[in-house]
């Protein structure tokens, strides 16, 4: 090992313990004493450590000149950072933004450096970006898989042999419990499509649609959340499933998605369905814009309900949204991944998987006369 690679590390277990002990450091890393006994009495030359009888402790504010330590890339030291931590998202815009901004933050907070790779929702991507994250050495993995279920995938392996904390983000861990120490953080979907169902209850409406993107992760979720909520309404009469529309993503043609969009609303017409609550943003303004078409009054004539909230109130009509908690999700996976890398309890410790609820934001699409815009259900985070 090359001598300015040992005293990166002499550094980086100072700043997580705050003590070191020569003899076992040595040990631990595969060199002598007498070696690590050097590189501290050049690191506190530098003013960098103070050496005590046997090692050295921490030095908080060190004054003096300092010289930068040389590493390989992707492995250069921050002052004050004690840790990397990588994060890999399926895609740094719309959801995932408000997700990456929470991260930044705490990772700021915590005084970690914060690595991000986009899989693009590729698998094979997202177990390249994380063949990187191990190869440059990061001390813990915030990971979004591209699929909703990690169950029987190479992702799954790779998580399952890594040597740093896993938290997994966004994402149910439940069918991979047993094979890895895996932690998560996610929304809570279901009860953002209880929250959503019941609102539109209490303002009359019992014939009530989902509408979702195929193959979408968060549609599990909401279809369980909203079966949960319509049955708990009392409406058995109008059975969940078969109030559930899914919608092809036809990103590359505008009149393809214009079209099945125009044919799920004329199908809401046909059943009597008098309210929706539609998976994204995107589609949401979609469904607001062939109402306004066809001069169906939103929402006195029917009533939309936007999931996500990133765009929902820049429509014609604003539309009510359920808001994730993007933000508190990215905050508290870094933070939940910098407390696991940094204490470094010795023996097991209880793992986490916390849910996040999101909260329902009400504007004009929802709105009854007379009413104010603006009504927030305060979100509660719960854990499993």
């Amino acid at each position: 090992m090359l001598s300015e690679n040992r005293k990166h590390l002499i550094l980086r277990e100072l700043a997580l313990k705050g003590s070191l002990n020569a003899s076992e450091f040595a040990a631990q890393i595969g060199t002598s004493g007498m070696t690590v006994r050097r590189d501290l009495a050049i690191l506190e030359k530098r003013g960098l450590v103070e050496r005590v009888h046997g090692g050295a402790i921490a030095v908080s504010d060190a004054s003096g000149p300092q010289q930068p330590l040389q590493v390989p890339a992707g492995r250069v030291p921050q002052r004050g950072v004690v840790a990397t931590i990588g994060m890999i998202v399926p895609s740094a815009s719309y959801y995932f933004s408000g997700v990456i901004r929470g991260a930044e933050t705490a990772a700021r907070e915590a005084g970690v450096r914060l690595i991000l790779g986009v899989s693009n929702y590729s698998s094979t991507e997202e177990q390249r970006q994380l063949q990187r994250m191990y190869d440059l050495g990061v001390d813990g993995i915030l990971v979004t898989p591209s699929e909703a279920s990690l169950s029987d995938t190479e992702t799954l392996d790779l998580l399952a042999a890594a040597a740093v904390p896993i938290v997994v983000v966004e994402r149910s861990i439940e069918d991979a419990l047993d094979r890895g120490d895996f932690e998560c953080v996610r929304s809570d979907h279901a009860q953002g499509a209880r929250i959503a169902v019941a609102h539109l209850q209490e303002l009359g409406h019992q014939r009530i649609a989902l509408c979702l993107r195929e193959n979408s992760p968060t549609a599990p979720p909401l279809i369980e959340g909203f079966a949960q909520a319509m049955e708990k309404a009392g409406l058995r009469a109008n059975p969940a499933n078969t109030m559930v529309r899914t919608m092809s993503r036809a990103r590359n043609d505008p009149q393809a998605h214009h079209e099945l969009v125009a044919d799920i609303l004329d199908w809401c017409i046909r059943e009597k369905v008098t309210a929706a609550i539609v998976h994204t943003d995107e589609d949401a303004l979609q469904f607001a814009s062939v109402c306004q078409e066809r001069a169906i009054r939103v929402p006195e004539d029917f009533a939309i309900i936007a999931y996500d909230d990133e765009i929902a109130a820049l429509g014609t009509t604003p539309l009510t949204a359920v808001a994730p908690p993007k933000f508190d999700v990215g905050h508290q996976a870094l933070m939940m991944c910098a407390n696991r890398v940094i204490s470094r309890r010795p023996g097991p410790t209880a793992r986490q998987r916390v849910n996040l609820s999101p909260t329902l934001v009400v504007r004009n699409s929802t709105l009854p006369e007379g009413a104010a815009p603006g009504l927030t259900v305060l979100s509660q985070g719960s854990l499993a």
